[in-house]
């Protein structure tokens, strides 16, 4: 577990991919469970995800 604890956090690679997965994840529940079609904060979250991974990428 240790292990993994430092794989994660501190200065390896896969943490922005881990959101960019946990945010898609995210993004399917909501749209399996909801049906208006007219989804426009959909696309707030997708990029909040990817704004908040390149940001960790950086640093």
């Amino acid at each position: 577990m240790k292990a993994f604890h430092l794989l994660l956090f501190h200065g390896s690679f896969i943490f922005p991919e881990c959101i960019l997965i946990f945010g898609l994840i995210f993004l399917l529940m909501i749209d399996s469970t909801y049906d208006q079609k007219d989804r426009p904060w959909f696309y707030f979250i997708s990029s909040t995800s990817l704004v908040m991974s390149i940001t960790t990428l950086f640093f």
